[in-house]
């Protein structure tokens, strides 16, 4: 699952910046950044800090997309502490989606949500998980 929304919201590993750049968004600066996009201040902030232990991510939020280390770190502490929690236990694609997207792409019925599902089928075709690329 995680590899799958890596893909998809990097566009293959091309992007490390969200293409809309918060131009409009409610999150303003704090907009996508990194393999998963990590947005808004609060996200930021509590990244920085649990890496860091300071604010360096909330005062210079481009660190995140500066570097591949450091989005796939940031990343990865997104996928741990914001999505698996929540959706992972329960082997459910979807729920991961709400965790990342929210209201945005968050159901079975939204084409987006089932490019990113489709995606997610082919990368556990490719790991032999199969039997794990289930709607749930």
């Amino acid at each position: 699952m995680f590899i799958a929304h890596l893909i998809h919201e990097s566009s293959g590993f091309q992007h490390r910046e969200a293409m809309s750049r918060g131009r409009g968004q409610p999150y303003g600066r704090y907009y996508g950044r990194g393999y998963i996009m990590l947005t808004w201040e609060d996200n930021y902030r509590a990244a920085s800090r649990d890496m860091f232990h300071d604010d360096r991510l909330v005062q210079n939020p481009d660190l995140v997309s500066a570097s591949t280390s450091l989005s796939m770190d940031v990343s990865i502490w997104y996928w741990m502490t914001r999505v698996r929690p929540e959706a992972a236990p329960f082997n459910n694609f979807y729920l991961t989606t709400k965790a990342i997207k929210g209201v945005l792409e968050g159901n079975a019925g939204n084409p987006a949500a089932r490019r990113r599902f489709d995606l997610y089928r082919r990368v556990a075709l490719e790991f032999g998980l199969y039997n794990l690329a289930r709607e749930g």
